[in-house]
């Protein structure tokens, strides 16, 4: 009896140990070492049943804290809160440090033991953090990610089967139109499709003296041109060379040439084409269509709410004999940091971040659009059935996200645009033109 006694105390002790190993408040169990699934080489363990990492006993129990760099304060504050309603024990700091600087900060402080567990960047700016290990594959989180986000997004933040980072944030231009306007106009507030049905309603509505135009875009900024020259198959960078931006491929003479037409329906000179020739026309709800960025959100539906309109949110048009329209688009990534002490507990922030709560933390704290596929977005809370965001959305997924743009490509590039919306130059010499001023700056660069 007395045997049996010391073995059931014994069992009892054992089940104590696991049950407080499991209490931390969150779900997520205390990882002191072992690793259960050490798939990664890295000693970090895998929780099958709450499908996340176990967290690091010192990060579990907040005897220290995980540290993540953001750019903006109130994004800091809203992951720190929101993070904390999930897991109440872990203590969360945050500073802040510009997306642009992360990467480069990060390989000095991370290797002097000085750098956060968790960090933001810029999508081009990933390839170098992969390269130096300053950023660290995600593990068994990318089947959760891949499902919410595009696949476009996923290729971006991947290498050679792996993940190495989450996509947080996006930015695209897209296509804006009056939807009350339009029905009068049209008889339908369905947005068009095709440069060549906005050229149709610019017959009858365009009327020069009274600066009434069917569309406005900015015409000497590759940044808006580029969705024209897409759709007729040029494509940036697209063998991958830098040195090489194809400003004299064929397929681009062919879109320059379908551009420079575009200036019978928005004939202003490039100069001209400024914000409040474009966005403070649309406000007055007189414009059809507008190219613009989702940073106009806040003017538009205060101004559609005084003047008495509905404003929709669509993909840019696309040629119609062409493919759908590109275009340049910002993606903020979060990345686990290849020297932290932690790499279970910021995998599991990193998750948090793309999740439903850390979308919508990210967009009610700054306004960012979540780097969501348009299934998921809609459904973040803040955003639910905003079929403006959904637009962006939309249009963010057909865009082509370089690895990286030099910035000189914008200089050169905008000579170009505005060259030959201008008609400074025969479309040949323009493209010569660019070739040139782009090999002279990159020169300059090297």
């Amino acid at each position: 009896m007395k045997r049996w006694g010391l073995l059931s105390l014994t069992l009892l002790l054992v089940s104590m140990l696991v049950l407080a190993g499991c209490g931390n408040g969150s779900g997520n169990t205390v990882n002191s070492g072992g690793a259960a699934n050490d798939e990664e080489g890295g000693g970090i363990e895998w929780n099958a049943e709450t499908n996340e990492y176990v967290m690091e006993e010192e990060i579990a129990t907040g005897q220290v804290p995980l540290k993540v760099w953001v750019e903006y304060e109130d994004y800091g504050k809203a992951l720190q809160e929101d993070f904390a309603k999930k897991y109440p024990d872990v203590k969360v700091e945050y500073e802040i440090v510009a997306k642009v600087d992360s990467v480069e900060r990060m390989a000095l402080d991370g290797e002097a033991g000085k750098g956060a567990d968790v960090f933001m960047t810029n999508h081009d700016d990933l390839a170098s953090a992969i390269d130096n290990a300053t950023a660290a594959p995600i593990g068994n989180y990318d089947a959760q990610i891949k499902e919410r986000v595009s696949e476009q997004f996923v290729n971006v933040v991947s290498r050679d089967g792996q993940m190495y980072g989450a996509p947080i944030s996006t930015e695209s231009i897209a296509l804006f139109y009056n939807k009350t306007l339009l029905k009068q106009l049209t008889g339908s507030e369905e947005p068009a499709a095709t440069w060549e049905e906005i050229s149709e309603l610019a017959q009858t509505y365009n009327n020069p003296a009274k600066n009434q135009w069917t569309i406005r875009f900015q015409a000497g900024q590759i940044y808006y041109s580029y969705a024209v020259l897409s759709s007729l198959g040029w494509h940036l960078y697209a063998d991958g060379d830098l040195d090489n931006p194809n400003f004299e491929a064929p397929e681009l003479k062919a879109g320059l040439e379908y551009y420079k037409g575009l200036r019978s329906i928005w004939n202003v000179n490039s100069a001209d084409a400024t914000y409040d020739s474009i966005e403070n026309e649309f406000i007055k709800g007189q414009t059809p269509y507008v190219i613009t960025g989702p940073w106009v959100f806040a003017d538009f539906d205060k101004a559609a709410v005084e003047n008495g309109f509905e404003y929709g949110v669509a993909k840019l048009p696309k040629v119609a004999a062409g493919e759908d329209a590109a275009s340049f688009s910002g993606l903020s990534v979060a990345v686990v940091s290849g020297y932290t002490k932690y790499p279970a507990a910021a995998r599991v922030f990193l998750n948090f971040m793309a999740s439903d709560e850390g979308a919508a933390a990210l967009y009610q704290s700054t306004g960012a659009i979540p780097a969501l596929d348009e299934e998921h977005v809609v459904n973040v809370e803040g955003i639910i059935g905003n079929e403006h965001i959904a637009g962006i959305v939309a249009q963010s997924e057909n865009a082509d996200l370089m690895p990286q743009i030099p910035e000189y490509l914008y200089t050169s590039g905008d000579s170009l645009s505005v060259n030959v919306w201008d008609n400074l130059l025969s479309v040949e010499e323009a493209q010569q033109k660019a070739t040139k001023e782009y090999n002279e700056m990159r020169a300059l660069v090297d």
